[in-house]
């Protein structure tokens, strides 16, 4: 039988370079926009987000398949 890998994204942890790059989340504010934020730090499956958006929203842990990096 052939060695199958197994790739758990729930466990894994993103990478240093994640970590000042501009984050979209999936989630959009009361006015319609979609969340936006720098990535403070990460964690296994998750990083912490600082929130950029209209009203005040704190700091976050968001799971990695809720949002996406952008491109700077």
């Amino acid at each position: 039988m052939r060695d199958i890998n197994i790739h758990d994204r729930y466990a894994q942890t993103p990478e240093d370079s994640w970590i000042g790059r501009p984050w979209q989340s999936t989630r959009k504010a009361a006015c319609g926009c979609y969340l936006t934020g720098v990535v403070l730090n990460t964690r296994p499956g998750a990083v912490k987000i600082k929130w950029a958006q209209c009203g005040h929203w704190p700091d976050s842990w968001e799971a990695t398949e809720r949002g996406t990096l952008m491109k700077t």
